[in-house]
């Protein structure tokens, strides 16, 4: 758990999948710690002063300016964080908890300046194994800067982006500690955001764009979960465009749900198509993610016409005719719909960055089969690589393209690389 507060876990991935790096600012960007050995009107700056030492500073300046007086604020948050780096996490709890009142009798209920200070009681929570009360800290969060920012793009957007990251962080979607009340926050969060910036910005905007991507992504997540909930091996939501396993039940949160997501992705698309300043190869981008995301939920031939129109789109492009060709002449694992599994957790010290040949053929409507691993190591045993081969089969393959339409390709080889985590935590899905 303390891995989730310090930044995304890695996951088993393939290298057919491109990785974008992101800093994300998870942990609170405190401010300054409060030195005790300085005078209140000093700038501080010594985070590891002995906590006795805080105690005494504040109690010197409660006796000289009563309990709510303002570099009462600083000093707890001083306090807290040396009592976190000697790891009383309850304490430090404690502290941050008097910091943030101090802040709220002085500058309201709904000061932002309380907002770096209520991330690090939420991380506390978390550290210790209470993800309700964590949950309850990032519901106030969200509320004081809804409140305080109501009218204010510029602040609020920030503010709602930093609580998205942070539920990603500590709430991976695919994990097994994420719930379905994760994935709603998820997916409101992300509405919020989408119905934000198109009022704000239009609809044609490319931060438009990019939220209406993450809602169609964040109902994605929430669809699959239902599905996997009812233990249904194939997510399938409607049997217009496909057929479904026999005694499959179609849950109707999850029709709803995926009516949503498409509607969200098709805002995705048009807003990319109307925008004038959108770069070339944003509209192809943008068709291969709306095939990935019909691909990932069951709607094959519907992904394949996507897949389609953007190597039309990329070929007829001079500039980028080899790259389509190269580029999507290969199948491609779905990337995030690959919710990673859990049963190689705990042996990073023999598994770490381990690359397997896997062959296969994928078909023309993305499905993975003849899946085998070639010349597997000795440290896996025969589960462990029959186990990789299943998982290899129940992931959606983007499928290749030949001349412009969606191919089967046989013996193919796909490079699967294990990433485990050095703590040996259950890797987490990107």
């Amino acid at each position: 758990m303390l891995a989730a507060l310090l930044g995304p876990g890695s996951a088993l991935a393939s290298e057919s999948v491109p990785v974008v790096e992101q800093e994300i600012p998870l942990a609170a960007e405190t401010e300054p710690a409060a030195d005790p050995a300085q005078q209140p009107d000093t700038e501080y700056g010594s985070p590891f002063a002995e906590v006795d030492q805080y105690f005494d500073a504040i109690d010197r300046i409660e006796a000289e300016h009563g309990p709510y007086a303002t570099e009462l604020s600083d000093l707890y948050l001083g306090l807290g964080q040396s009592l976190m780096d000697s790891g009383d996490f309850e304490q430090a709890r404690d502290a941050f908890q008097r910091s943030v009142m101090v802040l709220r009798v002085n500058s309201g209920p709904n000061s932002p300046e309380q907002t770096n200070h209520l991330y690090l009681i939420a991380n506390i929570e978390t550290l210790l194994g209470d993800s309700d009360a964590a949950e309850d800290v990032i519901e106030n969060i969200h509320f004081i800067n809804s409140n305080y920012y109501s009218e204010n793009y510029a602040e609020l957007m920030p503010a709602l982006e930093r609580i998205y990251q942070w539920l990603v962080l500590t709430r991976p979607p695919g994990s097994e500690i994420a719930d379905h009340g994760d994935y709603r926050r998820f997916v409101r969060l992300a509405e919020e955001m989408a119905e934000l910036s198109e009022t704000t910005n239009g609809p044609s905007h490319p931060d438009t764009a990019a939220a209406y991507r993450r809602l169609g992504e964040a109902l994605f997540q929430l669809v699959w979960f239902l599905g996997k909930e009812q233990e249904n091996s194939y997510v399938a939501f409607s049997s217009e465009a496909m057929e479904l396993p026999a005694g499959m039940v179609v849950p109707p949160s999850g029709e709803k749900r995926y009516e949503a997501g498409r509607r969200a992705f098709n805002k995705y698309l048009e807003a990319i198509r109307q925008d004038e300043s959108s770069a070339p190869l944003d509209y192809p981008r943008a068709l291969l993610d709306l095939g990935d995301w019909y691909l990932a939920l069951g709607k094959s031939r519907i992904a394949a016409r996507h897949y389609e129109e953007a190597y039309q789109t990329l070929v007829q492009m001079e500039e980028y005719a080899e790259r389509a060709k190269h580029y999507l002449g290969a199948p491609q694992p779905v990337h995030f719909a690959d919710m990673q599994p859990h049963f190689l957790a705990g042996r990073a010290s023999e598994l770490e960055d381990m690359r397997l040949d896997v062959t296969m053929t994928v078909t023309s409507l993305g499905e993975a089969r003849y899946v085998e691993v070639l010349e597997p190591p000795e440290v896996l045993s025969e589960e462990e690589v029959s186990r990789i081969e299943r998982h290899v089969r129940e992931t959606p393959f983007r499928p290749a393209i030949r001349d412009g339409r969606a191919v089967t390709l046989k013996e193919f080889i796909w490079q699967y690389v294990i990433e485990l985590p050095d703590d040996g935590q259950a890797p987490s899905s990107s």
